[in-house]
């Protein structure tokens, strides 16, 4: 009798269990490309950093430059975990429309600005990094951090956002 019991208990933990999986795989797929694809570089770079740390740390018998490597792995991941949770509570703003100028693509500096319409016919400019790369009439959805500044801030009597630390990606839509 006593074994008939705890197979019920264990068939209930295992069926939570499941439950459990399920929800959160549907969570996952849910999550935008652009975070998933951010938070599987970002980790990719943390566990690098590590194998080099530690292996250099071992080299040179330096237990310090182990833990620091050890250290930035750690915070990488957390950052990853961070994107992907966000991902999954949709904790993100999100800009679309269709850039229809670019201004100081090849002047120096760091940023350029990227003006957009968005679908209610509003126009929008951002200051994005000139890493990233946008054509004109292409239709893009831009995400960003809520919790940072607000998209349509607006810095030097622009509304635009320089991206530092707010911008999670773009991605280019059809």
């Amino acid at each position: 009798m006593k074994r008939h019991t705890k197979t019920g208990i264990h068939t209930e933990k295992r069926r939570h269990l499941v439950s459990y999986m399920n929800q959160r795989i549907e969570g996952f797929q849910k999550i935008p490309a652009v975070l998933t694809d951010r938070a599987c570089k970002i980790s990719v770079l943390s566990f690098l950093a590590l194998l080099l740390g530690v292996h250099t740390g071992r080299q040179v018998g330096s237990l310090s430059l182990i833990l620091w490597s050890a250290a930035i792995c750690l915070f990488g991941i957390l950052y990853a975990y961070h994107l992907l949770r966000c991902g999954e509570r949709q904790d993100y703003e999100i800009v679309e429309g269709v850039v229809y100028e670019l201004k100081g693509r090849h002047s120096p500096g760091r940023v350029y600005q990227v003006e957009i319409r968005l679908g209610d016919g509003q126009a929008v400019q951002l200051l994005m990094d000139k890493q990233y790369r946008f054509w004109i009439g292409g239709r893009y959805r831009f995400y960003f951090n809520p919790k940072g500044q607000n998209v349509f801030f607006g810095i030097k009597g622009l509304d635009a956002t320089l991206n530092t630390g707010s911008f999670y990606g773009a991605e280019e839509l059809e």
